[in-house]
């Protein structure tokens, strides 16, 4: 796969909005959830402090991005970049029906395997292996729920 070339200010500009509509979208979908006050937060707050950071963020770096415009080229979506992309969309898709620990331990076989150039058996161990040090630390640690799906957890 071919990328397309582009100034690497305009896809810094590009995140930045990126970013930032997706704290906008994070706001909106908050909204519903009582926010509680400063001393007494309610469920909501998180997701609105976290949306409003990310739109300042991400107006932010886009600001900059068009401040300090080069004339860097860069080209987007090569093939590491699109298994990626596609492996990211699937764990979103299989985390409640395939549960934590077989989502989380492919999408990082892939990941190490595409990014890091481990042989796919090794790839697939480091995979299970950190997956299950995660489900761990936010299952038994942390304590929260997190979806079995077919693992017997």
């Amino acid at each position: 796969m071919t990328g397309l070339s582009v100034p690497r200010w305009a896809g810094d500009a590009a995140v930045g909005l990126a970013l930032a509509l997706g704290g906008v979208a994070l706001l909106w979908l908050a909204a519903p959830i009582p926010r509680g006050s400063v001393g007494t937060p309610g469920p909501g707050f998180m997701p609105a402090v976290l949306g409003i950071a990310l739109i300042s963020l991400g107006l932010a770096c886009a600001l900059r991005a068009w401040r300090e415009r080069d004339a860097a080229i860069v080209t987007l979506a090569d093939r590491k970049a699109a298994v990626c992309l596609v492996a990211l969309a699937a764990a979103a898709l299989g985390f409640i029906p395939l549960g934590f620990v077989p989502t989380v331990a492919l999408l990082l076989a892939v990941l190490f395997t595409v990014l890091g150039g481990k042989p796919w058996w090794r790839a697939a161990l480091y995979g299970l292996g950190a997956s299950l040090a995660l489900h761990g630390v936010f299952q038994r640690i942390l304590g929260l729920g997190l979806p079995a799906g077919i693992w017997p957890f």
